[in-house]
């Protein structure tokens, strides 16, 4: 009998390892939890009628709502602990501050598109009235939670005497995104219209974070598409190089897709158009991520290993 040879990677690496693969895990969760809503809690066998949900957030009000948070947090923690060196890392860091406010700060309810049982009672979208406290109070945390991390690695850095410009930046936009919510949220004259806080665009604190986390968290496909980032990673394969490329070009296509559906939501009705560009960017961001961490799994120091 055969015995298989022990895996000779350290636990540096294996932990590199399976972290990227719980990234891959995390969205399919979320993605999987929105469809699982959509057929088999939305559809009716009565009537064959079925209400998509407008955007992947508006899951925020259906009874998957605590998968939606936890995957959000999660992906944000698994961000955050692949912390690493180069622009991508970089990227992957800012992507983890807003992944948490798309969660605690929902988006609104379209009046002409009821979710369920929740409706808005005038013409413009609304958060119903009784989650505004919750959402307030999950504003705060976020806040306290950000300051304390954000001095906590600060005085890590200074008692190692090491610092990057990279972290630095990093830091700064954690705690201009924090104080920022926090005036939206609380200041008077600021926090009247909360989380509607902007006009006419962006529309919401939501809508505002999630074209940020978007933005960034694609940018890494894009940004490995024009070759390698790290002169210490294996060198992607043609097929591999070929992914990157395809997935690149079919993000940047999605993102423009978003935006317009965003603009043009009022148009479209009942489609779920951000559904469908939602879903398609954390698909390909998926596809992208699974091709790299293979790609990556025998380096002995990837850019994302700590």
């Amino acid at each position: 009998m055969t015995v298989a040879a022990a895996d000779p990677a350290t636990t540096g690496q294996k932990t590199h390892r399976y972290l990227r693969l719980s990234l891959v895990f995390v969205v399919f969760t979320l993605l999987a939890s929105v469809a699982i809503q959509m057929v088999v809690v939305s559809w009716d066998p009565f009537t064959l009628g079925w209400n998509p949900l407008p955007s992947l957030s508006h899951a925020f009000y259906t009874p998957v709502r605590a998968v939606f948070v936890g995957s959000l947090i999660a992906a944000s923690l698994a961000l955050l602990a692949l912390s690493g060196r180069g622009r991508a890392a970089t990227l992957l860091d800012v992507a983890a501050i807003f992944a948490p406010l798309i969660a605690i700060v929902p988006t609104g309810i379209d009046p002409e598109h009821p979710i369920g049982d929740l409706r808005c009672p005038g013409a413009e979208d609304c958060i119903p009235p009784a989650s505004l406290g919750e959402v307030r109070a999950g504003v705060a945390i976020y806040v306290v939670v950000v300051l304390v991390v954000v001095i906590t690695m600060a005085a890590i850095r200074a008692k190692q005497r090491i610092g990057t410009p990279s972290a630095l930046f990093v830091s700064g936009i954690a705690v201009l995104t924090a104080v920022a919510v926090a005036a939206l949220a609380f200041i008077p004259g600021l926090n009247a219209d909360f989380p509607f806080n902007f006009w006419p665009y962006p529309p919401s604190i939501h809508f505002l974070v999630t074209l940020l986390f978007f933005g960034t968290f694609v940018a890494v496909p894009i940004l490995h598409s024009r070759g390698p980032v790290d002169e210490t990673e294996t060198p992607p394969t043609p097929r591999q190089r070929a992914v990157y490329r395809w997935v690149a070009g079919l993000l940047i296509a999605d993102l423009l897709l978003l935006l317009a559906a965003f603009i043009f939501r009022d148009s479209l009705g009942a489609f779920p158009l951000v559904l469908i560009g939602e879903a398609a960017a954390l698909g390909l961001f998926a596809w992208f991520w699974w091709v790299q961490t293979f790609q990556r799994w025998d380096d002995a120091n990837p850019p994302t290993l700590i």
